[in-house]
């Protein structure tokens, strides 16, 4: 039996496209990027973290070791970036620019909740196997019928195009 949803009685939404998305976090990435370096930067210049020396081709390398601390930050100010703010008001900075918005597969506003679990599933695309992940996404965003990447189907989401 085909599940209905109480969009398919009036008329389906307009979803934001595979381009729109990707460019949408690609801004996005930049911010928490740029979060993770600032933080880093403040948490070594009070003295809480040092940098540590790391080899890079036999010789030790600072540098390296502030990519290192940056690299550990960034995973939990994106999944704290994105849940907070898709879960207080469906938008990121990236989803503003590009007239996007994160809701329930009703079209109402998602909540923390949601967006916690559909970002979520993000953070296994810097695992070992994140290439796979990363190919199922845009596999399943093909292949449903709301543009759903994994993250949105476990969290019952949908990204609309609110310029659409």
């Amino acid at each position: 039996m085909t599940p209905t949803y109480s969009w398919q009685r009036v008329q389906p939404p307009r979803t934001a496209s595979v381009t729109k998305r990707t460019m949408a976090f690609g801004a996005d990435a930049v911010i928490v990027f740029g979060l993770a370096w600032l933080l880093t930067f403040v948490l070594a210049a009070l003295g809480v973290l040092s940098v540590p020396d790391i080899k890079v081709l036999g010789q030790n390398n600072r540098a390296a070791g502030l990519l290192w601390l940056v690299s550990i930050f960034e995973l939990p100010i994106l999944l704290a970036y994105f849940t907070v703010l898709e879960g207080f008001g469906g938008r990121t900075p990236g989803k503003i620019l590009l007239t996007l918005r994160v809701a329930n597969i009703d079209k109402s506003p998602t909540d923390v909740f949601h967006a916690f679990l559909r970002n979520l599933l993000r953070l296994l695309w810097v695992t070992p196997f994140g290439p796979a992940f990363i190919l199922l996404d845009w596999w399943s965003l093909a292949a449903t019928e709301l543009d759903q990447r994994m993250g949105d189907l476990a969290a019952g989401t949908v990204v609309l195009d609110e310029r659409a």
